[in-house]
């Protein structure tokens, strides 16, 4: 049941960012009794119904006494770090093949999931995209906030890595978690530069590199034409003629990318737009010291 729901298109069709998020980490999550989210602490946040397999000790008793009813207390503990979703929102992200999700939506999603993450463990998130600086915060109404700002972000012009990362550096100067959602298809040496001056101020710094699998493996035929979405720029060839050769250069280009960074000490994940979310999800939830 799990695998199904974080099929990607399953989870893209439900519309609703809440929704695909929380079915994303409940899909993650299936099989444990408890709630992987909260821990213990001194301030009181809230009550939810009982659960079977909850601890005992944090029952309410005097809930229990006026009300009839058993609740848990939940408590907030104080934020442990800050996350920042880096969002390429460029026109090249819009790109979908075969009813597949766009990488745009896929990336969209699985931030969302990250910032209900982000949330439920103590943590602060923000988002930067082209148009929006949103400062990492922690607490409920701040990931609504979040949500609300990653809901209608749409896929347009050509992504500035560059001045985006110094607005985020000059917004929030502390040390945080950096999380990069792109295609990585601009300038290579300006990522490149980017992503090493966001680790030189001791950020650790997460590269998702999302694809379509049509834009890796070029599978179709016949003669036909090619347009840039960003520069608008055209080609006419023959995907039979020059696969092959395109599939090298794809498969050198992304083991570049993946060398460079790994050589910086930034961790680097390429996801196709057809991969479970629970594998990106996977790689941050290491780097906390979770295991699924």
């Amino acid at each position: 049941m799990a695998g199904k729901l974080l099929d990607p298109l399953v989870i893209v069709q439900l519309g609703n960012l809440h929704i695909r998020a929380r079915r994303i980490l409940d899909g993650l999550y299936s099989g444990y009794h408890t709630t992987p989210y909260r821990g213990s602490s001194q301030e009181f946040s809230e009550h939810r119904a009982y659960y079977p397999g909850d601890d005992p000790k944090n029952l309410d008793w005097k809930a229990l006494a006026r009300a009839d009813r058993l609740v848990i207390k939940q408590y907030e503990e104080e934020t442990n770090v800050a996350g920042w979703i880096l969002l390429d929102d460029s026109a090249s992200m819009n790109f979908s093949a075969e009813g597949r999700p766009s990488k745009l939506e896929y990336a969209k999603t699985l931030a969302a999931a990250l910032g209900y993450l982000l949330t439920f463990q103590h943590d602060a998130v923000g988002l930067a995209t082209q148009k929006i600086i949103l400062n990492p915060e922690s607490g409920r109404g701040h990931l609504e906030h979040f949500i609300a700002n990653l809901s209608p972000v749409q896929g347009g012009g050509i992504w500035d890595i560059k001045a985006i990362s110094n607005r985020m550096s000059a917004a929030y100067n502390k040390r945080t978690f950096v999380f990069v959602f792109s295609d990585l298809m601009a300038n290579d040496e300006e990522i490149i530069q980017s992503v090493r001056f966001l680790a030189a101020r001791k950020n650790e710094v997460m590269v998702f590199q999302i694809l379509d699998p049509a834009e890796i493996n070029l599978p179709w035929s016949g003669p036909m034409w090619i347009e840039d979405s960003e520069t608008n720029e055209k080609l006419k060839t023959d995907p039979e003629i020059i696969r092959s050769k395109y599939q090298a250069v794809v498969k050198n280009h992304l083991e570049s990318f993946a060398n460079v960074f790994r050589s910086q000490g930034v961790d680097y994940l390429l996801l196709q737009t057809d991969t479970p979310f629970n594998k990106g999800l996977g790689v941050y939830l290491s780097k906390r010291g979770q295991h699924l």
